[in-house]
């Protein structure tokens, strides 16, 4: 095949991504969980915290090497053209959040004008865009943030479809709800062979995911998602079943014992009681402190619940992704059908 020559995206095994806003990865994990083989291959992150947490996560081949930059206005998708299929994002959600002023467009921290100029600029065939359920409702600028991105990708040519998706829906202790919207390019994927990345000969952060941890990172959805009713949705306890050792890939904790997806929740008792007489060395080292900070707490905690909190469920937004491919793929688009035989069967 002649370099430069368009490839069928059907004939590769994975799919190559932009991740705009990527916080502590957990969008990229989703849709590595929903559609095995894809991978990240250049992130933009601007603060310190989380870009610190994903180096840390690349050298410990948790997620896959790739480049980091720190600010989505200025990035320039243009180098990138023909060397992705995907962009995905969680972009902010202080200018959609029912907490904050809603101010949707006119929020100087709102970044989906940038996102659709790079999604313009490296044209993937594949977008996914991930926020608030307060996308839903029209701010000051008088339209939904929803209702934004859907015009703006179906201008761009892309089937769109979307939902909200809770992480209690995949077994979590909490409700989480998000709303996801899927956009798939009916015209095909422009990747070209021989492509060399942007930044693929310079330094890159970490090693190449590799061993137990990449061969855990990539495990079928199918193993990890409970039976689901005619809405999505399973029932509780069969969620539970669904994340036990026979329902799917189960850790396991330093002493040799089964944990759970998720951990008990906050008012279980009982259930934090079991989890410390089979791991007894989960228990926290510092209790109660009354007397400001003990000599060795983490005092990066701040950040990292900010992190967790900012970020999305890996699970919820895998399931959530294979459920907007099947509503796709139900309206006959070809993009669709093409994800669907790149996830499997369930």
């Amino acid at each position: 095949m002649a370099e430069g020559e368009p490839v069928n995206v059907a004939l590769r095994p994975a799919l190559d991504l932009i991740s705009l806003c990527t916080g502590g990865g957990g969008l990229d994990l989703g849709i590595e969980l929903a559609i095995p083989g894809t991978r990240t291959v250049c992130m933009v992150e601007r603060e310190a915290f989380a870009v610190a947490h994903l180096v840390a996560a690349m050298e410990q081949g948790l997620l896959h090497s790739a480049p980091v930059w720190s600010d989505a206005r200025t990035f320039d998708g243009r180098p990138w053209r023909g060397c992705v299929d995907g962009l995905i994002g969680g972009i902010p959600c202080q200018p959609h959040s029912l907490a904050g002023r809603k101010q949707g467009s006119l929020d100087e921290r709102d970044l989906w004008s940038d996102t659709r100029r790079i999604i313009a600029q490296s044209r993937p065939w594949l977008v996914l865009i991930e926020n608030v359920r307060g996308m839903l409702a029209a701010g000051d600028d008088d339209i939904a943030g929803a209702e934004r991105v859907w015009r703006d990708l179906r201008k761009l040519g892309f089937a769109v479809e979307g939902g909200l998706f809770t992480a209690e829906e995949v077994g979590d202790t909490q409700e989480g709800e998000r709303f996801f919207i899927l956009g798939v390019a009916e015209a095909g994927s422009e990747r070209l062979e021989g492509c060399e990345r942007p930044g693929s000969s310079g330094e890159r952060h970490g090693a190449a995911a590799s061993g137990p941890a990449a061969e855990l990172r990539g495990a079928r959805l199918a193993e990890a998602l409970a039976p689901a009713g005619r809405n999505g949705r399973g029932t509780r306890d069969e969620r539970h079943m669904a994340a036990g050792p026979e329902g799917g890939r189960a850790l396991a904790s330093p002493s040799g014992g089964p944990l759970g997806l998720f951990p008990p929740y906050p008012e279980d008792i009982g259930g934090w009681r079991a989890v410390l007489e089979r791991s007894p060395e989960l228990e926290p080292a510092f209790r109660r402190v009354a007397d400001g900070l003990a000599a060795g707490l983490d005092t990066d905690r701040v950040d990292r619940i900010r992190m967790l909190g900012n970020g999305v469920v890996p699970l919820q937004a895998a399931h959530a992704i294979r459920t907007l491919v099947h509503r796709l793929a139900g309206r006959r688009s070809a993009g669709a059908a093409r994800l669907v035989r790149m996830m499997g069967k369930r």
